[in-house]
């Protein structure tokens, strides 16, 4: 074993591993989920393993390890949320009352698969917009910060790609216009 990686090791042993049993709690508290404790373990054992050194030199290390995992948990539970909004807008497109069957959960995909491409073909502010505003929620404050224009521009530019959306989605759909959603259903 290299110096370095006994000192990983000791330091490990020193720093993390008498408060491994907080860590897992920090996690827990917050992603109230088996899978997504795990996942959120793993992503603040490998935040740790790339900031060792900053973690070794702090004034406070432990707490800094437990800020850590409670980012990291914090984390998931966002990509989560955004997963399941990124499904919900999808379903909207979908035609009503299909059950959740494998044919009908493969046919959904193929058409998120192709709304992505139809919103892939919008302008860029558009697409962008369009996916920040419907599929995150964004406020159109933000969405307007992050487009670097004005509040009325990023409204603009979300109803000009829905309407280029409900023109183009019900053909590459095979859909008929009134089964997309409607207006305020998109948020």
């Amino acid at each position: 074993m290299h110096d370095s990686e006994s000192n990983y090791y000791r330091d490990y042993e020193t720093l993390i591993a008498p408060i491994r049993d907080q860590m897992i709690r920090v996690v827990w508290q917050v992603t109230q989920d088996e899978e997504d404790a795990e996942e959120a373990m793993q992503e603040a054992l490998a935040v740790l393993w790339r900031k060792f050194d900053r973690v070794c030199t702090h004034d406070n290390p432990q707490a800094l390890v437990l800020r850590i995992c409670h980012n990291a948990a914090y984390d998931v539970l966002r990509r989560k949320i955004r997963r399941r909004k990124r499904q919900e807008f999808f379903q909207q497109f979908l035609p009503r009352g299909k059950a959740s069957r494998p044919d009908h959960i493969v046919a959904g995909r193929e058409q998120e698969s192709i709304i992505l491409r139809a919103i892939a073909q919008l302008s860029r502010q558009q697409s962008v917009a369009v996916l920040l505003r419907l599929v995150q929620e964004r406020s159109y404050t933000e969405i307007a910060e992050i487009l670097g224009c004005t509040e009325v521009t990023a409204r603009k530019h979300v109803a000009r790609g829905r309407e280029r959306l409900r023109e183009r989605l019900p053909r590459m759909l095979d859909l008929r216009p009134e089964e997309l959603p409607a207006e305020g259903r998109g948020r």
